[in-house]
């Protein structure tokens, strides 16, 4: 390697491998990514959700800036760069169901906070467009919201880290950052391990991406660091609607109203001016609720598609003849709970979890139509609910990104242009 880096991004995860790929088109210096996994897959939070693209109605820009900014702003960069690089994607839209008149209380606080953050294209129906819709879903009115969608979230990583490799970011891959000696206010000395070899090198700006575990690199890097990981289990299950095809969804997402959240994952049934008290004091967290979403699956070319919506895309490493497909598959929650560490992907609902919570808006489903699907930790940063982007107070060279949960994955884009200019101001 160099004798001294430029800047050193830790965390190879989608922020992570965005912030590389936009800091490599305009930056001239060397670029390093450091990654403890060993190959760049996403294997952490980008790879394990359900690959939504968020429209942006769910963050109150009084409560969460960056995230009500960063979520419109991404979604739309995110279209564009997966039609740029033919990463498998799909506008499918989205509709935010309320099945009683408390949840439609709550659903007036979505279309709130979707004018404010400027998402177009909304639509407040009734349980009779609904039924048009989707004929299987029950509500008594619901919003519609266009510019959602789906994305296959590690073809997403890979073309990230895929196009910044081929800019000339260097990726080390497999090692591990042990420590982060501050050297003066001019960089650091950065320490990494691998299993064959550990090396020291020195950076003059460090860019902290690393997700789960970026509250203690800020800590190796600054002490006093005030930020505390409370991480969150998020599970999933999955349904085939090609096994009942009475049960056939036109390929949406499907969303409840969001609700407050206990920490045990459980929501809180309250008039929206209790909950919303209690949010604003950290005492509940505000969630999207189990959901349904529509998933990509391979398929050979020239295979049914079951799905209109369909939008082509070749993945990243798909072999020629095969494709990605929508219409069969769908992905229900998520299901959250407190993991006993951060490693914690040990399954702990059953599908009776997931059919109780869909039965008020998708009453046809039954237990032996859904199997258990993934497991994933949110990176849910202890009494804050937005996004933390900011520079170190005592070590100026360093930028902390800490709580990017979701909908880091649709802002992902966005993130990588605002982390940019702020670098930009550092060299």
């Amino acid at each position: 390697m160099p004798e001294e880096i430029l800047v050193t991004v830790i965390g190879a995860g989608v922020v992570g491998c965005a912030i590389a790929y936009e800091l490599s088109k305009e930056v001239t210096g060397d670029i390093v990514v450091v990654e403890k996994n060993p190959s760049v897959k996403g294997e952490n939070q980008s790879s394990r959700n359900s690959g939504v693209i968020h429209a942006g109605i769910y963050y109150p820009r009084d409560f969460g800036p960056l995230k009500s900014r960063l979520c419109v702003e991404g979604n739309r960069l995110l279209y564009e760069f997966c039609k740029e690089n033919k990463i498998p994607c799909l506008r499918c839209g989205k509709l935010v169901v309320a099945t009683n008149s408390l949840e439609e209380e709550y659903l007036q606080d979505v279309l709130r906070i979707a004018g404010e953050n400027g998402v177009q294209g909304i639509q407040v129906i009734d349980k009779t467009r609904v039924k048009k819709l989707e004929p299987n879903i029950n509500a008594l009115s619901a919003l519609y919201i266009p510019s959602s969608g789906i994305v296959e979230a590690t073809s997403l990583v890979e073309a990230f880290y895929r196009r910044a490799e081929e800019c000339g970011v260097i990726f080390l891959t497999g090692n591990k950052v042990t420590d982060i000696s501050p050297v003066g206010q001019v960089g650091f000395n950065v320490k990494i391990e691998s299993v064959s070899h550990h090396e020291t090198f020195r950076t003059k700006i460090l860019i902290n991406c690393a997700g789960l575990y970026s509250d203690e690199i800020a800590r190796i890097i600054n002490p006093d660091s005030k930020y505390v990981m409370e991480p969150v289990k998020g599970e999933s299950a999955r349904f085939f609607s090609f096994k009942r095809p009475e049960l056939h969804l036109s390929g949406m997402s499907i969303y409840p109203v969001p609700f407050g959240y206990l920490p045990d994952g459980e929501r809180l049934n309250v008039p929206f001016k209790d909950f919303l008290e209690l949010f604003r004091h950290h005492k509940v967290t505000k969630s999207v609720g189990v959901h349904i979403s529509p998933t990509f699956e391979i398929s050979t070319t020239g295979s049914r598609q079951s799905s209109t919506l369909y939008h082509p895309g070749i993945a990243a490493g798909v072999k020629p003849g095969y494709s990605y497909n929508t219409g069969s598959s769908f992905t229900i929650g998520p299901a959250y709970s407190k993991p006993e560490d951060r490693e914690d992907y040990k399954p702990s609902r059953d599908v009776s979890y997931f059919l109780e919570k869909v039965l008020p808006f998708f009453p046809g489903l039954k237990l032996e139509d859904i199997s258990l699907n993934q497991v994933g930790i949110r990176a849910k940063l202890k009494g804050c609910y937005d996004f933390i982007i900011e520079r170190d107070c005592n070590y100026t060279m360093s930028l902390n990104l800490i709580g990017i949960d979701s909908p880091g994955l649709t802002s992902s884009p966005a993130i990588a242009k605002y982390v940019k200019n702020m670098v930009l101001e550092m060299i």
